[in-house]
């Protein structure tokens, strides 16, 4: 039943209003009173002593509260690794891509009997190395399209972990606050009809497991590194065809 005060600090039956509250339903979870249990609304249920029941969820809140701000200070340390982590992506590798390339001038044709025949294959040589450097720039923008969407898709990651652990500590803080508000309620029975409910919320919130973390070395695009030896070595060896 609901309650009100009698006097300052005692707190009585609404229905049994000469009737001190002094025992706490377990079934229905409220404060009552003894006649209650006798002949009224809780007769049927099983009650406990006020005090025990309050100093046993005023100790289970105080634990959750312990547990809820060492949960607190490691999901802080978490999102400071995220925000590091996501900043390395964005700066290190946000300037993704190779300096213009300052295009060599044609090989003269030396030795060429006539001139004409000499302006001809000039033409056709930087025609040639034209088409080289088109293929080789058209690659380049392909790999460095894939660097970029790869860089984009684990700064989304992070940012979403960031929001998720930023979410679960402010809900945290907030249950936080209001728990130790709680705890400083000194009446037993508007503590346990008010107050405690919470506790439950405070304990479960303390285990609840949070996203997967990324792992050691994941702001790191080392790994989209290519192999220019080979290709670098066919290219010097680029040459006249012989009996040409």
């Amino acid at each position: 039943r609901p309650l009100h005060a009698k006097a300052e600090q005692q707190l009585m039956c609404e229905e049994h209003e000469d009737e001190r509250i002094n025992i706490y339903c377990l079934r229905c979870e409220v404060p009552t009173c003894s006649l209650c249990k006798v002949f009224g609304a809780h007769k049927d249920c099983e009650v406990a002593p006020l005090p025990a029941v309050y100093q046993r969820q005023k100790s289970e809140l105080s634990d959750g509260i312990a547990m809820l701000v060492a949960g607190n200070d490691r999901v802080q340390a978490i999102i400071s690794q995220l925000e590091e982590i996501c900043s390395t992506i964005e700066v290190g590798h946000g300037a993704a891509g190779g300096q213009p390339r300052e295009q060599p001038g044609a090989e003269g044709h030396r030795g060429a009997s006539r001139q004409e025949s000499g302006r001809r294959q000039k033409q056709q040589l930087a025609q040639s190395f034209e088409a080289l450097y088109a293929v080789l720039e058209e690659r380049k923008q392909e790999l460095l399209g894939a660097v970029g969407r790869e860089q984009a898709t684990r700064e989304q990651r992070v940012r979403g972990l960031i929001r998720q652990y930023g979410d679960h500590l402010e809900a945290s803080s907030k249950l936080v606050e209001s728990a130790i508000q709680a705890m400083e309620e000194p009446q037993m029975a508007v503590y346990l009809q008010v107050l405690a409910p919470g506790g439950g919320r405070i304990v479960a919130m303390s285990k609840e497991p949070l996203g997967s973390r990324p792992e050691p070395g994941y702001e790191s695009l080392e790994h989209l590194r290519v192999r220019v030896d080979g290709a670098a070595q066919a290219l010097r060896a680029i040459d006249f065809c012989s009996g040409a």
